[in-house]
């Protein structure tokens, strides 16, 4: 791996500086073919700029769509950056100082320790806003269910284990356990970093190289594990990649063969899923050792489940049943038709694109690389060979995982389940990169390889940064009213409670009957289909209820279910049009305005409202519930209301 063409990058640099002419012949000799780099940058930029089509209507590219929340100028630069890498000018520019580049980086090179201490304090200054998969079920569940009671307890041990413990260390601080959760994701983080300085360490000594393998394994979408995670597989995801790294170093002799195995069985105690990359550890054993080196993994393997069981069992933890499948999951792993089958593919790639956005990259590299390692015959593949077969088994286990296991979430929203996929197989990708640009004899095509790394690499970090930035800087949520109870904790404020201090026009009384013919008032519409009960704002039209609030220095929406009384569904008339105004120092504006009849069968319901005011954040303003009769001015049966009117914190998120 470290041939790598070297006239170019060692020994002509001291030629080049003392030669200019040799130097400028030898760029043209070297030059990368520039348009399939140049298609390569083009492509890049496109995917980031259209947030992969969402400007132009393709909606179908989720893992795109988190784009569309950077601002459009850091967009249009970051194509620009991978546009101009892909242009020969900089190659060349590149090749006259790398030299000068390496040795600028050899002068800022941090100590481990210290650049280990930055990595966590930025995970932890920059955490994620936005929870992801089951992470508000989760918090739930630590609040409220003792651990003997949690029906995760079996799907990760270790990991419910320690959010437990970590959740009760924290509590007397005043902390819940979303903070606890956060802060192991960061602590596995560090886990993380450490392994891949490892990992850099251990497979090359060329420093720029070092650099190569390190921001491919951090410009990965699964990198946001790390910034304070609130689910369940940022350990796993750190341990499993971490027991590859040290089986590297196993095979180098740099790792003893029991620190191996504790990890490897470490990553299967915090989430079973780290078990795919297990069959990796067959590549560490030698005809002559085998017997001791099966039971020094298998021994020390044990270490972490044992103990993880013992303890729960201790605190009272059920031993699970099989009754309805592991831990009460029937289908564990898809069918082949079901894998196969084309809707279920193209979810699995675009998981893919985030948790590892060069897996283009990486597997046709990966796949050239296991043919020639193939052809090679096994006297020819020597310790490089080894290695690159234990990277190999690692990815196509995690890849069988991938592609085989089911999710019982749309994996939009569970995409985290299968982050662990992405450092393995970016690993192995980059390593057989690098073996493949060693391997071309063609120097042009060699360069132009390496050009291509680089310009992927770029898009990469692109890519990656948009992700845990838009993560960290917004809170989006995707509000379900099945379970209210839970999004209540992103609830500023119930529009139920300013009712006394708002102005309501008119203010006549519907009917002359004492009692009961208030126009505006606190009621509970009940949908007789569901049975599902709401307060509401009860507002017979015509009635405009004006709310004075201010509105919240951070983003924030309304949540509403504006319905018709299902009392007065026979009726008659001809429906309310309900509108949501806001009006500030400068004037009036209509947010939002639907008309709704129960002629139409939809609109027996309640209905959904996300009204963004963002546009008014830290004003003061007037929230304006505006209800009207319909077209022909008929106001039979107009008993109208706002159910569950809710100011939340965050930021509705766009359907994928």
């Amino acid at each position: 791996m470290e041939r790598m063409n070297t006239v170019t990058e060692h020994e002509t640099d001291a030629a080049r500086q003392q030669n200019p002419d040799a130097t400028r012949q030898q760029i043209q000799e070297n030059r990368p073919l520039a348009l399939p780099v140049v298609l390569v940058g083009l492509a890049g930029a496109a995917l980031l700029i259209s947030a992969g089509g969402q400007t132009f209507g393709l909606t179908r590219w989720w893992a795109f769509a988190f784009l569309d929340y950077t601002p459009l100028g850091l967009r249009w630069a970051a194509g620009a950056a991978i546009v101009l890498a892909a242009t020969p000018p900089v190659y060349d520019w590149w090749l006259r100082y790398a030299a000068a580049i390496e040795q600028g980086l050899r002068r800022l090179a941090l100590p481990m320790w210290l650049a280990l201490l930055l990595a966590l304090v930025g995970f932890w200054l920059l955490r994620e806003n936005t929870w992801h998969g089951d992470a508000l079920y989760k918090v739930a569940l630590l609040e409220s269910t003792p651990l003997r009671d949690n029906p995760y307890i079996w799907k990760e041990p270790l990991d419910s284990l320690l959010e437990y413990g970590m959740t009760a260390a924290v509590r007397p601080f005043g902390l819940g356990p979303d903070r606890a959760i956060a802060f192991m994701s960061v602590l596995a983080g560090g886990v993380f970093v450490a392994a891949t300085w490892a990992a850099a360490r251990w497979l090359t000594t060329h420093l720029l190289r070092r650099v190569v393998i390190a921001v491919a394994l951090l410009a990965s979408g699964a990198s946001l594990l790390w910034f304070g995670h609130v689910e369940n597989y940022s350990w796993a995801t750190a341990l499993a990649f971490a027991t590859v790294v040290l089986a590297v170093g196993a095979l180098q002799n740099r790792a003893p063969l029991w620190i191996v195995g504790v990890t490897g069985g470490a990553a299967v105690s915090f989430h079973p899923q780290a078990a795919f990359v297990l069959p990796a550890l067959l590549v560490l054993l030698r005809c002559d050792r085998w017997p001791r080196q099966v039971t020094a993994l298998t021994l020390s393997g044990l270490v972490a489940p044992v103990a993880t069981v013992l303890m729960l069992r201790s605190l009272g933890a059920p031993l699970p049943t099989m009754n309805g499948g592991f831990a009460g999951d029937p289908q564990l792993f898809w069918t082949p038709l079901q894998a196969l089958a084309p809707a279920q593919l193209a979810d699995g790639l675009q998981n893919l694109w985030l948790i590892a956005p060069l897996w283009p990259f990486w597997i046709a590299g990966g796949a050239v690389g296991m043919v020639r390692l193939w052809g090679a015959g096994r006297g020819a593949r020597g310790e490089d060979g080894r290695t690159f077969l234990l990277l190999s088994v690692a990815a196509v286990g995690m890849l069988c995982y991938f592609f085989a296991f089911q999710n019982d979430l749309p994996r939009p929203r569970d995409w985290d389940l299968f982050a662990i996929v992405g450092p393995p197989l970016t690993l192995w990708g980059v390593y057989a990169w690098l073996h493949l640009i060693d391997q071309t004899p063609a120097p042009r095509v060699a360069a132009t390889l390496r050009q291509m790394l680089v310009v992927g690499l770029i898009f990469a970090s692109c890519y990656t940064i948009g992700w845990i930035g838009v993560n960290h800087v917004y809170t989006l949520l995707r509000p379900d009213a099945a379970e209210r109870e839970r999004w209540a904790r992103y609830r500023l404020l119930d529009l139920t409670e300013l009712l006394p201090q708002a102005t309501v026009t008119p203010d006549a009384p519907i009917c002359d009957e004492p009692a009961g013919c208030e126009r505006v008032a606190l009621t509970e519409f009940t949908m007789p289909q569901s049975g599902d009960a709401r307060p509401v704002i009860f507002a017979h039209a015509p009635a405009e209820i004006a709310i004075p609030l201010t509105a919240p220095a951070e983003r924030s929406f309304l949540w509403l279910s504006p319905a018709l009384d299902p009392q007065a569904w026979e009726w008659g008339g001809d429906g309310v049009t309900f509108a949501v105004k806001v009006r500030d120092a400068t004037g009036e504006r209509t947010l939002w305005e639907r008309h709704i009849t129960s002629a139409d069968p939809a609109d027996r319901d309640w209905q959904e409202v996300f009204v963004p005011l963002d546009a008014y954040r830290g004003q003061p303003v007037t929230v304006l519930l505006v209800t009207d009769p319909g077209p022909a001015g008929n106001d039979a049966g107009d008993r109208a209301g706002w159910g569950m009117p809710w100011l939340m914190r965050g930021t509705v998120a766009q359907d994928e």
